[in-house]
C-alpha cells in the first residue's frame, strides 16, 4: 500500500481457523487428486514419508486441532476432541491419528486450529483497509458437527467485543468495514450503503445489548441484541425469528442487484 498498489484484507474476528482435516496432509500428497492422496495414505511406505513432514511441521500444533465434523457416526465421538486426545485415545502417533480419520471418512472429515493471537486480530482489524468477513457457511442451527462460531457470531462479535468493549473503533467504523467497503472493493454498486437508490438491507440492533452467543463448544448459537434485519426491503427476522420471507437475490460483481 504504501508503494501505491491497492491491496484490502479481509478478517474474522476469532483466534481459530477451519479448514477440512486434510490440510494437515503435505502437499505433494495431493498429487493426482483427492482419491491418489487417499491411496498414498494407505500405503506404508509413502504413509510413513508424509507422516515424517506433517510431524516435523507440527510440533506442538496437534493439540491445537480439534475435529469440527465428521461424516460417519463410527467416528462422532471425535467431534469436539484434538488430534491429541484422539491419538492417546487410540495409542496412535498424532499424525496417524489425523490420517486415520482422513482415511475413514474419505475425506469428510474438519477441523477448527488454534494458530492466532488476539493481538494480531486486534492490529489487523484495526487498519482502516481491513474488512470483516465470516469465512463461513450460511448454515442452519441444526448443522451436523460442532463447526466454527464465525458461521454464526462473526458481525455481532465485531461489534461487541471489538467495537463496544474494546473500543477500537467507533460504531460506524465498525458498520463500514461489513457493508459500504467490501460493497464497494466486490462491485457493488447499489449495496452497503444507506442512501437513495440503494437497496434496503439493514438490520436494527441494541448497541448496549448487542452479543455474539456462540463459542468454540456451543457454536450454533442465535446472538442477541439484534431486533429486526430487512432484507431488500423486506422484514427477515424480528428478535430472533425468521418471518419466513425470502427477499434475497443473488449478487454478482458489476451488476445491478435487481
Amino acid at each position: 500500500r504504501r508503494e501505491g498498489y491497492d491491496v484490502t484484507v479481509d478478517q474474522y474476528p476469532y483466534n481459530a481457523s477451519s479448514t477440512t482435516m486434510d490440510s494437515n496432509v503435505p502437499l505433494w500428497g495431493f498429487e493426482g487428486g483427492m482419491e491418489k492422496m487417499l491411496q498414498r495414505l494407505q500405503t506404508s511406505e509413502i504413509r510413513e514419508q508424509l507422516k515424517a513432514e506433517s510431524n516435523a511441521s507440527h510440533v506442538g500444533r496437534w493439540g491445537d486441532i480439534f475435529v469440527s465434523y465428521a461424516e460417519s457416526e463410527k467416528n462422532a465421538w471425535t467431534i469436539g476432541k484434538s488430534i491429541a486426545e484422539i491419538a492417546e485415545i487410540r495409542s496412535v502417533d498424532p499424525a496417524d491419528a489425523c490420517f486415520d480419520l482422513i482415511v475413514e471418512e474419505k475425506g469428510r472429515v474438519n477441523e477448527v486450529n488454534y494458530g492466532m493471537c488476539e493481538e494480531d486480530i486486534e492490529y489487523i482489524m484495526s487498519q482502516r483497509f481491513t474488512m470483516i468477513g465470516s469465512d463461513g457457511y450460511a448454515a442452519s442451527m441444526d448443522y451436523p458437527g460442532l463447526p466454527h462460531p464465525r458461521w454464526y457470531g462473526t458481525f455481532p462479535r465485531v461489534i461487541a467485543h471489538y467495537c463496544r468493549d474494546r473500543r477500537l473503533f467507533p460504531l460506524e467504523t465498525a458498520i463500514y468495514k461489513m457493508t459500504g467497503l467490501p460493497a464497494a472493493r466486490l462491485g457493488l454498486p447499489d449495496r452497503g450503503l444507506v442512501k437513495e437508490g440503494m437497496w434496503s438491507d439493514l438490520v436494527l440492533l441494541d448497541f448496549e445489548n448487542i452479543q455474539d452467543t456462540p463459542d468454540y463448544n456451543s457454536p450454533k448459537s442465535a446472538c442477541k441484541g439484534i431486533l429486526k434485519v430487512y432484507v431488500n426491503g423486506v422484514l427477515t427476522a424480528e428478535n430472533g425469528v425468521h418471518t419466513g420471507a425470502k427477499s434475497g437475490k443473488i449478487l454478482r460483481k458489476g451488476r445491478k442487484g435487481r
